[in-house]
């Protein structure tokens, strides 16, 4: 359940190299950002279906690429990639939230999302700092827009006892989360959650709580959190569940403030 399509497609005939001997002579994963430097086109677009290659280096950036500046974090782009700094070099990266596509695009091809469970409550968390990438004000929106629905979510897949369990740990691990409900479609690719907005366009989002996948991106770390070891893609938190008896990762919650900087291994 460690690698998606686009991950395990990513360099085949060297995968032998993604792996080295550790000092306590066990065989460790090789992150992305520890592999070998890439070509800045190398890398498909993130709405594409080819590899995107989030979290390998590239030396240099395109020519007349453009720089952005989305929630604190410092990006540069050109033809619908996206890279961040890391250490003297840069690394391909997501989209930032809030990014839309037309869905008129001819190769989208995402997956429909399942969910453990979903939420029609807002409840309130902590402050945040700027650096949350705009899950307060989402779960604001959201619960704005669907204040209307609590009686037919209980006919879908409402499952109480697993949203408040869900909320309940990820809450005490100091976790945010973001919330989905029942009359809203959401999709997915290697990472990367979407709604299609008001204007009809495929909107990057905070990954919603709940959403179950079936194999983790390429660029993951295992990390522990209160005893427990949990996956980590970029700031989203996942774990392993199972509904239905199918093994999924499941969108736990985000890191956001200290606790992301601390986890931020880029």
């Amino acid at each position: 359940m460690s690698r998606s399509r686009s991950g395990a497609d990513v360099n085949r005939e060297t995968r032998n190299d993604f792996m080295r001997i550790g000092e306590d002579r066990n065989v460790h994963r090789i992150p992305p950002r520890e592999r070998d430097f890439l070509a800045y086109d190398r890398p498909c677009h993130f709405w594409g279906f080819e590899p995107h290659f989030y979290g390998y280096r590239v030396n240099y950036l395109p020519p007349h690429y453009r720089r952005l500046h989305y929630w604190g974090v410092d990006y540069c782009f050109y033809n619908g990639i996206y890279y961040r700094p890391y250490n003297d070099w840069w690394v391909i990266c997501r989209p930032p939230y809030g990014i839309c596509i037309e869905a008129a695009i001819t190769d989208l091809v995402f997956t429909t999302v399942r969910f453990a469970y979903y939420n029609n409550t807002y409840r309130m968390y902590r402050a945040i700092d700027a650096n949350n990438r705009i899950i307060d004000e989402q779960n604001r929106i959201i619960a704005q827009n669907n204040a209307t629905i609590a009686a037919q979510n209980s006919a879908l897949a409402l499952n109480t006892t697993r949203a408040n369990d869900a909320y309940t740990l990820a809450n005490r691990l100091g976790l945010a989360q973001s919330y989905a409900y029942a009359n809203q479609p959401y999709y997915y690719q290697d990472g990367v959650f979407y709604i299609v907005n008001s204007n009809g366009q495929y909107e990057v989002i905070v990954p919603p709580s709940g959403a179950l996948v079936e194999e983790l991106p390429d660029d993951y770390d295992i990390i522990t959190l209160d005893g427990m070891e949990f996956y980590k893609v970029d700031d989203t938190v996942y774990r392993t569940t199972l509904v239905g008896g199918k093994p999924y990762l499941e969108v736990l919650g985000q890191m956001y403030g200290d606790m992301a900087r601390k986890y931020n291994l880029y």
